[in-house]
């Protein structure tokens, strides 16, 4: 029937979205026209008359549909933002997470790379120069962001630094270990100077976070800040609350992530529901 056809195209002339959902509700809704017109022409009335009784019958609903579709098209360019902010929510975990994987991993390689630099700069000798002084401050300065102190111990300035030694085992490979009191320390810089009242300066009683290794008669030793505390965690357990702990925020973000794709696809789902309660 041609003016049913006419009378649907009509209805979505002018209406906004996406264009196979568009056609697949122009043709529910000229199924629904046909039905209603097959119906009234088993009643005895013409094809013509059928067809416009039917539009007739429908037509309240016209203007529902073109301005549901309005409100809906404002909805979509909504829903088109949930899935842009959703996206940047995934990319955002991704990169934090893919960091923080970076770091874990780093975490155990920066410890060689911090003993072997300092005991290559101290060498054979017995004192330390101003000049290794320096290098070693310049060294500390490139992982400052992770070390709240460094410090040089000469085992043969002081007796007990050799028991200590035998009684903990340290060799030239760096080792977690309960820290030496620094008070013993030849040299000892932090952030951004060399201290030299150690008398004040209390060991961290954390001993995941404090690293030592020696050579000859050399004992390197620094500890980790309160806020590297999370890697060292997650390099020393298999606990997944360590993990939790330092993976929370890429975790936040997978969860914004997985919250707005829900409601994205719900109004996706609704918008089109909607309409063809209404049609039918």
């Amino acid at each position: 029937m041609k003016q049913i056809e006419e009378y649907v195209h009509s209805v979505y002339r002018n209406v906004d979205g996406d264009k196979e959902e568009i056609q697949e509700l122009k043709e529910e809704m000229q199924s629904h026209l046909l039905e209603a017109a097959h119906e009234l022409k088993e009643k005895g009335v013409s094809e013509e008359e059928a067809s416009r009784m039917a539009i007739e019958n429908f037509g309240d609903k016209k203007h529902m549909i073109k301005g549901l579709s309005e409100f809906f098209s404002v909805q979509k360019r909504f829903a088109r933002y949930i899935l842009l902010f959703s996206l940047v929510s995934l990319v955002l975990g991704a990169i934090i997470f893919v960091n923080t994987s970076l770091e874990i991993y780093n975490f155990k390689e920066e410890r060689s790379i911090i003993m072997n630099d300092v005991l290559t700069i101290v060498g054979d000798d017995d004192v330390i120069s101003d000049s290794k002084k320096e290098d070693i401050q310049t060294l500390f300065d490139e992982h400052k962001d992770h070390l709240n102190y460094l410090a040089l111990f000469n085992t043969e300035e002081n007796a007990q630094l050799k028991d200590w030694l035998k009684d903990f085992n340290i060799t030239q490979k760096p080792s977690t270990t309960y820290p030496i009191e620094y008070q013993y320390a030849t040299f000892m810089i932090e952030d951004p100077y060399e201290i030299f009242n150690k008398e004040g300066i209390v060991s961290d009683d954390y001993d995941l976070g404090t690293v030592a290794s020696t050579k000859d008669n050399w004992i390197v030793q620094y500890e980790y800040k309160d806020t590297y505390q999370n890697v060292i965690e997650a390099n020393n357990s298999w606990a997944l609350g360590d993990y939790m702990d330092i993976f929370q925020l890429p975790i936040l973000f997978f969860v914004v992530f997985g919250v707005l794709i829900i409601v994205w696809g719900f109004l996706k789902k609704y918008h089109k529901t909607y309409l063809k309660g209404l049609i039918n």
